[in-house]
């Protein structure tokens, strides 16, 4: 529990706990479009709160490491797209 705490507490360093309303597609960041459970598979913004996945720790501590750990890895490897970013057709 220990390793979940210090996750979460990096991931409120790194601003990763935004969360979204149900009818948001695309992330408020990096404009990506949202997983399923409102995660950001680019830059890592969680968009669920934070105390959600604080309730999730206590009965999946497992889980919980592994949606936070890799939230903080993909913000730590994200780079903004400078100017110039292409438009979807």
């Amino acid at each position: 529990m220990a390793d979940v705490a210090k996750l979460m507490a990096e991931a409120r360093s790194l601003d990763l706990f935004k969360p979204h309303g149900a009818f948001e597609v695309h992330c408020s960041n990096c404009h990506t479009r949202l997983s399923p459970m409102g995660d950001c598979p680019s830059c890592g913004l969680i968009g669920r709160p934070e105390a959600e996945l604080e309730r999730r720790a206590k009965s999946d501590p497992a889980g919980v490491q592994k949606v936070v750990g890799d939230a903080i890895a993909k913000r730590r490897a994200y780079k903004p797209m400078k100017e110039g970013r292409p438009q979807a057709t």
